[in-house]
């Protein structure tokens, strides 16, 4: 198991569940501020049914296939993939833009290549978000290893 299909501690989960909770009263788009997209991703519960929020980082947009690339921070044991898993339509929220959407995983060469072309528009972003994890990382290519064990998808409206 990588660092990153650990599951967050407390502290880990509050600050995760921060900018949903931000967004929901009214302050959605203050992470531009931070060189960040979002993307709010509400699922149903796998267990509970119930509507399950989760707020994840968009690493690209393709506009010519309406494509957004999304990375589960803590693998394919969080708990919104695995709500998706369950039932694979679900809301997406990228500024005012809210959708149905399906998610399909991207393959560990895509998910590499995705992380250094995200790196190389948003560095400082890159680092710090990869550190909050526990990944460090010296260049390009120990990069695009990491990212090719993260867990990414490509988001599609339905």
């Amino acid at each position: 198991m990588n660092t990153l299909e650990k599951r967050p501690n407390a502290l880990q989960k509050f600050f995760f569940k921060l900018p949903v909770w931000m967004h929901k009263v009214g302050f959605g788009g203050w992470e531009k501020l931070i060189g960040a997209e979002w993307m709010l991703i509400t699922t149903r519960g796998r267990k509970s049914g119930k509507p399950r929020d989760a707020m994840v980082d968009v690493m690209d947009y393709d506009a010519a296939t309406d494509t957004y690339y999304i990375e589960a921070a803590y693998g394919s044991r969080a708990d919104w993939v695995r709500n998706i898993q369950a039932s694979p339509v679900f809301e997406a929220r990228v500024g005012r833009r809210k959708f149905s959407a399906t998610a399909t995983p991207l393959s560990n060469d895509g998910a590499g290549e995705l992380m250094v072309k995200f790196f190389r528009k948003k560095p400082a972003y890159t680092r710090s978000v990869m550190a909050m994890v526990g990944m460090k990382f010296e260049g390009e290519e120990e990069l695009r290893a990491l990212g090719a064990k993260l867990t990414m998808f490509a988001v599609k409206p339905v």
